[in-house]
């Protein structure tokens, strides 16, 4: 049984704008880089979110020969102390930030979006207590809730 996510690696068109949102925007270290010869020629620079590293990735073959894809989002675990903060903090950065709620008042949500249009979630809820409940929009003109 596995614990949770340990790595999530993202394909990036602009490395520098990536990084600048992560460590500027959200907040989190770099915990390392990849570049030259040692890495193949591949650039890369991983962040630390709490207990997960997010690789942000140069477009090229990688493990088993497969590239970067599609996804909708990815949520990182907040608490209900810290939420307000988080929000703030990405709000003061320039970022648009769609917040929903879950429930009523069981959990709230916050999402912003990287310049590759990965979005990232900061989520109340602990889903190993199953579902929090029925959306519902916060922040005037969120849609696809």
């Amino acid at each position: 049984m596995t614990s949770g996510v340990n790595e999530l690696v993202l394909e990036v068109a602009d490395l520098d704008a990536a990084e600048r949102f992560y460590t500027e925007v959200l907040g989190f270290p770099v915990i390392e880089r990849w570049e030259g010869g040692h890495w193949r020629n591949r650039e890369a620079v991983w962040v630390l979110a709490g207990g997960t590293r997010i690789g942000l990735w140069k477009p090229a073959l990688g493990i088993a020969r497969a590239r970067g894809g599609v996804h909708v989002h990815y949520a990182l675990s907040v608490s209900d102390d810290e939420y307000d903060a988080v929000v703030e903090r990405v709000r003061a950065q320039g970022a648009q930030v769609d917040e929903v709620e879950f429930g009523p008042g069981n959990a709230r949500s916050a999402y912003v979006a990287d310049p590759d249009h990965n979005v990232v979630e900061f989520w109340t809820w602990d889903v190993k207590q199953g579902s929090p409940g029925a959306p519902s929009a916060i922040s005037e003109g969120v849609f696809g809730v």
